[in-house]
């Protein structure tokens, strides 16, 4: 039996308007844009060609919805990245021997590279979700996002079918824990989110009067490390392109650009500018190693993880696999919703 692997179950919540309380919720909306028929009577569960969302050219990267059930407490689905027109990297293990250079005569193994064969995709990512409510749970494996994830339900719910009210946007909110933020922290002024998986990003709003409405700030982004093709826009703009690319070209085969950016951003203190440093924080949560601290006027929360989720076990089909059991992980995530709403972290 193949040993289980632990991953990072991420949570969710639907961001609403105060003036939008009574549309129906996620769940009833992921189920309702399902459940809906094409002209044959057949509804989207049964149209898998139906279900798969294709990012506009330039890009080929299309995110399917491949299995997804109606649990009748939830609705739980696969998401995937695929990869239309892509190359996967190989290595033959047959040595041999070749000239290298005049000096080398090396023993190698050939690299080559392979399309998919024909009629299939290169999975790039996989994510599974569950909907409980306006509460949504995922577990991501590679390289697709929440980003991708959002993507999707925002052209399933709106621009795909009809299940999302036209004053509403699909907009996703990380939550902080309450067992870790002890109590209201009060106006957050510092966010700073590290971890050995992502560069170190600070966000310090400096309040110069705490009592007016509207106050000045500086907010400083530092230490964000961009690499490779990341950086080179933010050096062209420092030195030109002619020089970037001579640097470019000087690199050895073992270099690579980076830069370390401070950004200031100046202004008028608002709603909308505090309410930035959340969407901040709900773009950083997927990191699946950061830590985040949080300093507000009325207190601090250090070295704790104040980003709600919980690391748990999923059974995998065989050893070395890249794919959870379905049903295991439908199971693992209601257990995670069960744990949070028992815990008093969430709201049934």
């Amino acid at each position: 039996m193949a040993k289980p692997t632990y991953q990072i179950v991420h949570y969710r919540r639907l961001q609403r308007d105060a003036g939008n309380k009574a549309d129906p919720s996620f769940e009833a909306m992921c189920r309702a844009a399902l459940s809906a028929k094409d002209t044959s009577a057949f509804p989207l569960w049964e149209r898998a060609e139906h279900r798969v969302y294709k990012y506009p050219a330039p890009e080929d990267r299309q995110i399917l919805l491949n299995r997804v059930a109606d649990l009748q407490s939830a609705v739980f689905g696969e998401m995937c990245l695929a990869q239309a027109k892509d190359l996967q990297a190989l290595i033959d293990m047959k040595a041999k021997k070749v000239q290298l250079s005049t000096l080398t005569t090396a023993e190698v193994y050939d690299l080559n590279e392979r399309s998919a064969p024909q009629g299939s995709q290169f999975l790039r990512g996989l994510l599974y979700w569950l909907a409980i409510g306006d509460h949504l749970f995922f577990v991501k494996l590679n390289s697709i996002t929440s980003v991708n994830m959002q993507d999707y339900f925002s052209w399933l719910l709106k621009a795909g079918t009809s299940g999302l009210p036209s004053t509403m946007d699909v907009n996703f909110q990380a939550e902080f824990d309450p067992s870790v933020v002890k109590g209201d922290v009060g106006d957050i002024t510092n966010l700073r989110i590290s971890g050995r998986a992502v560069a170190q990003i600070a966000v310090a709003p400096q309040i110069d009067d705490q009592k007016a409405s509207v106050v000045e700030t500086t907010r400083r982004v530092a230490e964000k490390l961009v690499q490779s093709t990341m950086a080179l826009p933010v050096i062209e703009a420092l030195f030109g392109k002619s020089k970037t690319e001579s640097l470019v070209k000087s690199l050895g085969p073992d270099e690579y650009l980076a830069v370390e950016a401070a950004v200031k951003v100046r202004g008028k203190r608002t709603a909308a500018s505090r309410a930035k440093i959340r969407e901040i924080a709900t773009e950083v949560a997927d990191m699946t190693d950061a830590e985040v601290r949080i300093d507000g006027k009325d207190g601090t929360v250090r070295d704790g993880d104040a980003i709600l989720r919980v690391r748990m076990p999923f059974s995998i089909p065989q050893d070395g696999s890249n794919l959870l059991e379905f049903d295991n992980v439908a199971d693992q995530l209601q257990e995670v919703y069960s744990r949070f709403v028992k815990d008093g972290k969430i709201k049934a």
